[in-house]
């Protein structure tokens, strides 16, 4: 009976040891699932840190990017300016033997400019000379050529007006002279013509003066009655040819038909 308790209280003893044993595994078992539960957990807080940090570190980035293109004017800006500063700092000051060198070439240059100028004034001058002594020696002898010209004109002219009168101012000839008032149909204007010739070829012959009624001065004067003896030369009116005396600017006889104007230049010459 002893035995059986012996064995008993080992098996009891066993059972119990086992029972000590499932209870460690399973606290041990526990304690694992804990520590890797917990392990778990801080390595999902570590992760979300470290993406947390990522997501700063980016922000952050960003954030230096936009400040640094923001600062990159102000920076170039600082760069040029302490650029211009050295070169300032770095340039010598300008000795006096540069300073009087330099004033002694714009001297130079002045005075090379200024003789320049004055040697193209000569040159225009000279030409203007030469050119205003050409022009008065072709002024001069185109002178002496219209003067010649001019001489055998006028005279010819003075011929002319000798011949021909205006009516308007056939009272205005000093002395005794005739003026022949001639129609231009008139058929014996040849025969009054050869006439007047006869008389200009004789010694103190009476100077005979012609006026055309067809010039557009003394048309006017033709009319269908006469009005000889006038005062006013403006109211004088012929009907045709006719032959007028005149002494001392007025009207001293008139000839108007044929056989008077005739007989009367025959008289004359």
């Amino acid at each position: 009976m002893a035995k059986k308790e012996t064995s008993n209280n080992k098996n009891k003893k066993n059972a119990n040891q086992d029972n000590e044993a499932t209870k460690q595994t399973k606290k041990n078992s526990s304690t694992t699932k804990n520590k890797n539960g917990a392990t778990k957990k801080a390595t999902s807080q570590v992760a979300s840190s470290k993406n947390a940090t990522v997501k700063n570190k980016k922000s952050n980035a960003v954030k230096e990017k936009e400040k640094t293109k923001e600062l990159k004017p102000v920076i170039a800006e600082a760069k040029k300016n302490i650029k211009e500063k050295e070169i300032v700092k770095n340039k010598k000051p300008e000795s006096e033997s540069a300073k009087v060198e330099k004033q002694l070439l714009a001297r130079v240059s002045s005075n090379d400019e200024m003789t320049r100028l004055f040697k193209i004034v000569l040159i225009i001058t000279a030409i203007f000379i030469v050119f205003y002594g050409v022009t008065l020696l072709v002024t001069k002898k185109a002178d002496e050529v219209n003067d010649n010209t001019s001489d055998q004109n006028n005279a010819q002219v003075t011929e002319i007006q000798y011949d021909n009168i205006m009516i308007g101012t056939m009272l205005n000839y000093g002395g005794t002279y005739y003026v022949l008032i001639e129609q231009a149909d008139d058929t014996r204007s040849a025969e009054y013509t050869a006439l007047i010739d006869t008389i200009k070829s004789a010694d103190d012959a009476p100077t005979v003066y012609k006026a055309n009624l067809t010039d557009s001065f003394n048309k006017d004067y033709l009319a269908k009655e006469e009005n000889y003896y006038v005062e006013n030369i403006a109211d004088f009116k012929v009907t045709g040819t006719t032959l007028v005396q005149i002494e001392n600017g007025k009207i001293k006889s008139v000839f108007d038909n044929y056989d008077a104007i005739k007989n009367k230049l025959k008289d004359l010459a």
